[in-house]
């Protein structure tokens, strides 16, 4: 994707400011209060100083010490009223854009899912957001404070001394240089810090989730490694980040401390303090010391904004990705359960092998084919392309005579209930569980319903709490086969007229399998039902077993006829049962 600037990049992001400009004008109202405080208390010491102390000025000496409460309960005022919304409006940013980010998430293909690692999405998440929101409200922030403060500060200096005043911005160019120096070392090495951040959480998720292959193999050291050549790199790169931000700091305040000495000197050496009071000269002093601050703040922004950029520019990148395509417009209330596959080919990638090679095949409503091959023969993959996790490349799928691609993304999937060999069960109860998407539409009578079909209710009513049970993060509670038989009874609830089981028994002990077999053989009944197995013993009574090599159908028939055959399917019999 091409490169947005910088400008383009920042005004998209003050998008997500704009909805809560109320809030950012009161909190802009109160940086100005807070400012102007501080200019009024620098423009004070010079009546301060030549009326107190140079002409002891009684009425003045009372009521300088009244002003300087006011003026500070104004500033304590203006610093809550900006803090405070400058705090709220940048955690909106944050949650709203988290919530983009999120939402988007949810939106893309499986493709891009089997492409990218989902630790560097979850580091657009959190990392990345905070960043952006700080752009978004800090960078702004201290624009406005400091840079209204440094132009009161400028404008004091100024009517004590338009001579010295100048003399002090003769080092601006010297600055400006500095800055603009400074500012491109920031954009490389965030960019690589923030290119580096997934390394961090990519390598600690690998280690969580296989944490008994890491235990069992002894891969303790090998994963510490592994994390401390990340975390070293963004180190290393962080302190040349601080480097580069404290010498510019540095060069600023030298160039300003050689401003000032020339200052001093052409001050007590000339004709200039004939026409200054000692107040003038002070005040002129007190404001040249303390434009350092807001204007090192304000060399300082570059380094923030740019580390904003570079996360923004990748987040709006991740949110330009081509979500899924919507589908047509075709409506779907209920399918009858006809899939036909007419010369179906796909292939991962243009130009390689293909996954599904011309498949043609019928399956009735109300069939149930079976899809049996070696692993990689292309059985999971055919069947992906029915939900359309993938788009055929070649060919098309249709369902009641109506290619896939014509129905509405959402009406095409609720006609299918998937059980995966790869059960994902999340950190919720029981109930929520097996009701998955529908927890709202049915009852916790319909769900224990559905926990007893699929042979699950034995282990449930065991559970503390029965369906309200917390099951930990993927399950974690529960064995292998208990998993399984959640994630079948979570199907048996949708009531979808198609089924497909992607090793939907693979998990389960024999006298379970038998169990789980008997369920979905009243299942079954009335629904087109496209199990992919590889334990023959689980297909034997489907109506058609499909048999698949390399992404090819090389044979199809009930159970006696393809063994009758001798050829793949007797194969794959043989291995698994050991005729021989």
């Amino acid at each position: 994707m091409p490169e947005q600037s910088n400008w383009a990049v920042y005004r998209r992001l003050l998008g997500y400011s704009m909805p809560y400009w109320r809030v950012f004008i009161l909190a802009v109202l109160g940086m100005a209060t807070f400012a102007s405080v501080d200019v009024a208390f620098i423009r004070l010491i010079q009546p301060l100083t030549d009326g107190s102390f140079i002409k002891h000025d009684t009425t003045l000496m009372r009521i300088v010490p009244y002003a300087i409460i006011g003026l500070f309960v104004l500033r304590g005022a203006g610093y809550f009223t900006y803090t405070y919304g400058m705090a709220w409006v940048s955690q909106s940013v944050v949650a709203n854009m988290r919530g983009d980010i999120f939402r988007h998430m949810l939106r893309l293909p499986v493709s891009y899912h089997d492409r990218n690692r989902s630790s560097d999405l979850l580091v657009k998440l959190t990392y990345h957001a905070n960043q952006v929101a700080e752009s978004a409200t800090g960078v702004l922030t201290a624009i406005i404070k400091d840079g209204l403060t440094a132009v009161g500060t400028l404008w004091v200096m100024f009517y004590n001394s338009w001579q010295l005043t100048l003399i002090a911005l003769g080092v601006a160019p010297f600055v400006a240089y500095s800055v603009r120096y400074v500012s491109k070392r920031f954009k490389v090495i965030n960019q690589r810090i923030q290119s580096s951040m997934g390394g961090v959480t990519g390598v600690a998720d690998e280690a969580i989730v296989g944490r008994r292959i890491v235990k069992i193999y002894g891969g303790e050291a090998y994963e510490s490694r592994r994390f401390e050549e990340v975390t070293s790199f963004i180190r290393k790169q962080s302190m040349k980040l601080t480097a580069s931000s404290s010498g510019a700091v540095g060069m600023v305040q030298l160039i300003g401390a050689g401003a000032i000495a020339i200052i001093v000197h052409l001050a007590i050496s000339g004709d200039m303090l004939r026409f200054a009071t000692p107040g003038t000269f002070t005040s002129f002093m007190v404001a040249l010391v303390a434009i350092r601050a807001p204007m090192n703040n304000l060399t300082g922004i570059n380094e923030r904004l740019s580390r904003g950029l570079v996360a923004a520019r990748d987040l709006f990148q991740f949110l330009d990705t081509p979500v899924e395509p919507a589908g047509g417009t075709r409506t779907l209330a209920r399918a009858q359960g006809e899939v036909r596959f007419e010369a179906v080919g796909f292939a991962y990638t243009e130009g390689h092998k293909r996954a599904v090679d011309r498949v043609s095949l019928d399956v009735k409503p109300g069939q149930t084919v079976a899809f049996v091959g070696r692993s990689g023969s292309g059985k999971s993959t055919l069947l992906s392309l029915l939900p359309r996790f993938y788009d055929a490349t070649e060919g098309r799928v249709t369902l009641d005579g109506v290619d896939v691609r014509d129905y509405t993304l959402a009406d095409l999937r609720r006609q299918i209930a998937l059980v995966d060999q790869n059960v994902v069960l999340f950190n919720a109860s029981v109930a929520d569980n097996i009701a998955y998407g529908v927890r709202d539409e049915v009852s916790d009578a319909q769900v224990e319903q559905a926990a007893r079909a699929a042979n699950a209710w034995e282990f449930i009513e065991k559970l503390p709490l029965r369906l309200a049970t917390q099951l930990g993060q993927n399950g974690v509670l529960l064995s292998g086969g208990q998993r399984q038989r959640i994630a079948i009874a979570r199907a048996l609830l949708r009531n979808a007229p198609i089924l497909i089981l992607d090793e939907a028994t693979s998990a389960l002990d024999t006298e379970s399998e038998r169990y789980i077999q008997q369920a979905l053989e009243t299942l079954v009944k009335g629904r087109t039902t496209l199990v992919i197995a590889h334990r023959l013993s689980t297909v034997q009574r489907a109506d058609h077993i499909v048999v698949l090599v390399d992404g090819r159908v090389v044979e199809s028939g009930k159970h006696a006829e393809l063994l009758a055959q001798g050829g793949a399917y007797a194969s794959l019999h043989a291995m698994q049962f050991d005729d021989a």
